[in-house]
């Protein structure tokens, strides 16, 4: 197991678990968790994704989202079993739906009805953040289901992962009602189809409705939603006390909730992948693409602190 991912469950806070299973069609079985902090909500939904095929509810993700204040949820897309398993969507076109897009969102639907009932109130706001198959999950929310959520983080979006349904950057809708996008890509995890993609809807949208809506992350030498000799460490894992000048994910909220629009992110290398706790080696302002940081002339030396995004 990679070290950023949450392992101390221990350590979490007295919560709700709801398990439900959805079941839209006759050959759907949706699996869904919803946790809800029994105290100390900040008054926000997380949704979570999952990676390659699903198969199972993402736990690692459920708990950073809970100790960080979150009313959180995930769905095993439709089926159990091993991430790299497709077998089971042979001769089931209505389970290959559901983790095309159906299961995402209708466990976005079962948590906010929970959410309501648990606390007496809707959640102010509604958050989708995950990588790879996750990050086209969040995408498609964007283009199908523009109500659900109100800011996506997708990190490397997969976005022909799908068994009939693709992403095709039609976030007119979600754009309209004011929702925010950031997406993510390792510079070392062959981007180029996710820059075309960013290219492409800028070139329909216009590059000033874009910037209002959606921004693009490159991190050099980064791999896989992570990994890598470069910094690779700048808010796709939430850690309370996460701020907008190193969290991409607190810069997404502050967009949101304050029309904020993010202005970049410092990026840390940490001597052990995901652990803050760890040595920090080096540090680096991204800058959304596709600018790149330059220097502030302020500093004498080459810190991140002494550059900026034009």
């Amino acid at each position: 197991m990679s070290p950023e991912f949450f392992t101390a469950f221990n350590t979490l806070p007295a919560f709700c678990r709801v398990q439900a299973v959805a079941r839209p069609s006759s050959d759907s079985e949706i699996s869904i968790e919803v946790w809800l902090p029994a105290t100390g909500w900040n008054h926000r939904y997380l949704g979570v994704g999952n990676g390659s095929f699903g198969g199972s509810i993402n736990y690692d993700r459920l708990g950073e989202s809970l100790r960080s204040g979150y009313a959180t949820s995930s769905t095993d897309t439709g089926h159990r079993g091993r991430a790299s398993e497709s077998a089971w969507a042979i001769n089931h076109p209505e389970k290959q739906t559901d983790f095309d897009y159906r299961a995402v969102h209708e466990t976005a639907l079962t948590s906010k009805a929970l959410i309501d009932a648990f606390y007496h109130s809707p959640p102010a706001r509604s958050y989708f953040s995950s990588c790879s198959n996750g990050g086209r999950q969040g995408l498609m929310e964007a283009e199908r289901y523009p109500a659900d959520y109100d800011g996506i983080m997708a990190g490397a979006p997969a976005t022909h992962f799908g068994f009939k349904t693709f992403i095709t950057g039609d976030f007119a809708a979600f754009q309209k009602r004011g929702g925010k996008i950031i997406i993510y890509h390792g510079g070392n995890d062959r981007p180029e189809a996710n820059l075309n993609l960013f290219s492409s809807v800028r070139g329909r949208m216009g590059d000033e409705t874009v910037s209002n809506f959606l921004q693009f992350y490159l991190l050099p030498g980064m791999g896989h939603c992570g990994s890598g000799d470069e910094p690779n460490d700048f808010g796709q894992w939430l850690r309370p006390g996460d701020i907008p000048q190193n969290s991409l994910f607190s810069a997404l909220e502050e967009w949101v909730e304050k029309d904020v629009r993010p202005n970049g992110v410092i990026a840390t290398k940490f001597a052990i992948d995901g652990n803050a706790r760890s040595a920090v080696v080096r540090k680096r302002r991204i800058c959304p693409y596709p600018q790149t940081a330059r220097s502030n002339h302020l500093g004498s030396d080459s810190g991140a602190a002494n550059f900026v995004c034009p």
